[in-house]
């Protein structure tokens, strides 16, 4: 891997389309997958740019792509490790490859839905190569919970979404260590 960054000053960014993603239904055996739509995100729907990481050329895009799920699915599974405040969604994104990982909240109809996802996608970057992009945005009961009305502007109201989920930090504390560990898993 050659570089990696990840900035604590978040960069607003505008967003690519995220076509579908693929779950396992929960009474089906593991072998058997159902595939469904994901809510595909616009080009002019706000998001904060986490990090993004530059992949060697000779990096295996698919097999990259399925480590960091796997990494980010382990993280729900490991309560004993990472007490997370929030449950955790996680879902394979098909194409472009990659994962979405979803911080749940209860919504105002008593349902639990997306407060904010973290989007993780390898894609090209023009003169650069495949690029891992990790990504922020709000989820649809991000404000359900608020009592006073939420900031206009885009970028501060991606920020305080961001603030009320100490979760991301966890998250992004572990994921160059996954990188890396995915690097060494795709490359021959």
């Amino acid at each position: 891997m050659q570089s990696l960054r990840c900035s604590p000053s978040h960069k607003l960014c505008r967003s690519t389309t995220r076509p579908s993603v693929q779950l396992r239904a929960a009474a089906q055996p593991r072998s058997r997958t159902v595939l469904c739509l994901a809510a595909v995100r616009t080009a002019t729907e706000a998001h904060l740019q986490l990090a993004t990481a530059k992949l060697p050329a000779a990096a295996d895009v698919n097999r990259f792509a399925e480590s960091m799920y796997q990494w980010a699915a382990t993280m729900t599974q490991s309560g004993a490790n990472f007490p997370f405040v929030l449950p955790i969604q996680v879902d394979k994104i098909q194409s472009p490859p990659g994962f979405q990982m979803s911080l749940l909240r209860r919504g105002k109809n008593g349902g639990f839905g997306s407060a904010g996802d973290i989007v993780g996608t390898v894609e090209d970057a023009p003169g650069v190569g495949k690029v891992l992009m990790i990504r922020f945005y709000e989820g649809p009961t991000a404000q359900d919970s608020r009592i006073t009305p939420p900031p206009t502007d885009p970028e501060e109201r991606l920020e305080v979404v961001l603030k009320s989920m100490p979760d991301v930090d966890t998250l992004m504390a572990t994921m160059p260590r996954a990188i890396r560990a995915a690097v060494a898993v795709s490359t021959p």
